[in-house]
């Protein structure tokens, strides 16, 4: 009897739906979302969007990661790797570029995988992008303290103290949670109850960033090796220690392409843009510089970036520096540009703008990703597949209130982990963990779709069929590739071993969001009348 109750609801609201007078179409829409809005505003323009897309693919932080890479694939090219990074990524760009133009709601990536696949399937990759970014982006916070303890003790071997007693205040791992948690708790504040400013408090700091960034990358090439002698290293020491480095490749071709996966934690990641959709204005030219001019930018800077450190400093510098760090962490300062360029110039005005600049290289990437988680959850729940109330926006302020705090709570928890817990040396390992989560179950999925959709041709193609298919097949290898690499030697990029146990804690983003879209179905089905699935059928209103 109840199993035919459920039947008849949900064919009322299979015929509803095939009423063809608008007022009816609009009022059973109504019902399929969470309310008939989003309740966003379009006030992101190009500019805005490009900040948000180079921010929340974190150029800024690369060169570290890039440069400590080297003692891994001491025989890869270096500058040709740094180039060919983001160059090959031109089709994935281009391919979120038309999905941002074609499915302008937030989160568009997984509006459209869930309207091409099947619902569950979409719902755990938006759950996927979600969750994996705020691991991250705790991640970010942690390392953004690490920036300006590393740059102090750089003040501290020019000018002594303060500089030293703030350096080794900024090491204690309370301090760290607490400069952290303020400094996150901060931006999600600014997010909540100050959205007609994030963007150009965001743009401010963005500004600060790649300044700061230009001016250094400037700098590493006038570093000399009197001047890392001068801060307690012997240069030739580090640069003789470039011989015992081990390549995890031996060929050139594959030591090239290996560092290149380096950069696989960064430059996929073009869809900051993509998650504000819904609210950027300008149409398709805001979206193409917004998505494919944020890759194009960022990969520029960073070549330039990577080329001008290896002008000076030989690559043997960079190589025995990390050879170094795994049995001395004092030695992973050498990795960090920021080190190296104020320990150069024992100027406290510019040192300082240096160090202090250099913190503003994660604060851009805290309010890109601050945006990003909380648009993902949000559409989620207007899509009824999660809670309602997690979709909830402000009408004073225009912000998802609740999405932001859910990050604020889960981010500030993996904090505490990553701090002052017995799992902070696992934990450490998340932010490689998390960007693989994402781009196994999250880009792939998504890039798959798109060859379904323009297989199917059945109006959800994002273009030309043919075009598209060529630039989905080409994306698919080059995620594939760097997913098998990083997978593959997961000891060496990701800090962990791939066993069943660890496969099960990287897919269970996506498994919960299969579980949770069924339990929703279910839930809304009893209590509504409402079959979700058809929800999947529309494009949510804006």
């Amino acid at each position: 009897m109840k199993n035919q109750f459920i039947f008849i609801r949900d064919l009322n609201l299979y015929l509803l739906m095939a009423v063809d007078k608008k007022s009816d179409k609009k009022e059973v829409k109504s019902l399929l979302f969470a309310r008939e809005s989003s309740g966003l505003v379009r006030e992101i323009n190009w500019l805005t969007a490009m900040f948000i897309s180079m921010g929340f693919i974190a150029f800024y932080v690369l060169p570290i990661s890039y440069l400590t890479g080297l003692s891994v694939s001491p025989n890869g090219l270096i500058v040709l790797g740094a180039l060919l990074s983001w160059i090959v990524l031109l089709p994935h760009s281009y391919l979120w570029t038309k999905i941002s133009e074609k499915y302008q709601r937030s989160a568009a990536d997984y509006v459209f995988a869930s309207r091409v696949l099947p619902p569950a399937i979409g719902v755990g990759v938006g759950l996927v992008f979600g969750i994996s970014q705020m691991i991250f982006d705790a991640a970010i916070v942690y390392d953004g303290v690490g920036q300006l303890q590393t740059g102090f003790s750089a003040l501290a071997v020019n000018f002594g103290n303060p500089y030293a007693s703030i350096a080794s205040t900024l090491s204690n791992p309370y301090v760290i949670l607490l400069v952290g948690a303020l400094t996150f708790s901060t931006v999600i504040a600014i997010n909540i109850f100050l959205p007609k400013y994030t963007n150009h408090i965001m743009g401010g700091v963005t500004v600060i960033a790649i300044i700061t960034f230009i001016l250094t990358g400037a700098l590493m090439h006038f570093v000399t090796p009197s001047a890392i002698n001068s801060a307690g290293f012997n240069y030739s020491s580090v640069v003789s220690s470039a011989s015992k480095a081990v390549p995890l490749f031996a060929n050139p071709i594959l030591a090239t392409l290996g560092l290149m996966v380096f950069t696989a934690s960064f430059l996929p990641f073009v869809n900051g843009a993509t998650s504000v959709a819904g609210e950027v204005r300008g149409g398709s030219r805001s979206f193409k510089l917004g998505v494919f001019g944020a890759l194009v930018v960022s990969g520029l800077l960073i070549t330039y970036f990577i080329a001008s450190s290896v002008s000076s400093l030989q690559p043997a510098f960079f190589i025995g520096a990390g050879v170094l760090s795994s049995t001395s962490s004092s030695y992973s300062a050498l990795l960090n540009p920021i080190f190296d360029t104020v320990v150069a110039f024992k100027s406290l005005p510019l040192d300082l703008f240096l160090v202090i600049g250099s913190y503003f290289w994660y604060l851009a990437i805290m309010f890109a990703v601050a945006l990003f988680v909380s648009r993902y959850f949000m559409a989620i729940a207007f899509d009824k597949a999660m809670p309602t109330i997690v979709s909830y926006v402000s009408e004073r302020f225009h912000s998802p209130v609740v999405a932001h705090l859910i990050d604020e709570v889960i981010t500030i928890g993996s904090l505490v982990a990553i701090t002052v817990t017995p799992l902070s040396a696992v934990f450490f390992y998340g932010m490689d963990t998390a960007d693989a989560m994402a781009l196994l179950f999250g880009f792939i999925i998504v890039i798959i779709a798109s060859i379904v959709a323009n297989i199917k041709g059945n109006g959800m193609e994002l273009g030309n069929r043919g075009l598209m298919l060529v630039i989905s097949a080409i994306d698919l290898v080059v995620m594939s590739l760097y997913g098998y690499i990083w997978f593959g030697n997961s000891t060496v990029y990701l800090g962990i071993v791939m066993n069943p146990e660890t496969w099960t804690i990287i897919a269970s983003p996506f498994i919960a969001g299969i579980v949770i879209y069924y339990v929703m179905r279910w839930y809304r089905l009893r209590k509504e009348g409402i079959d979700i699935k058809y929800t999947f059928t529309e494009i949510p209103p804006e």
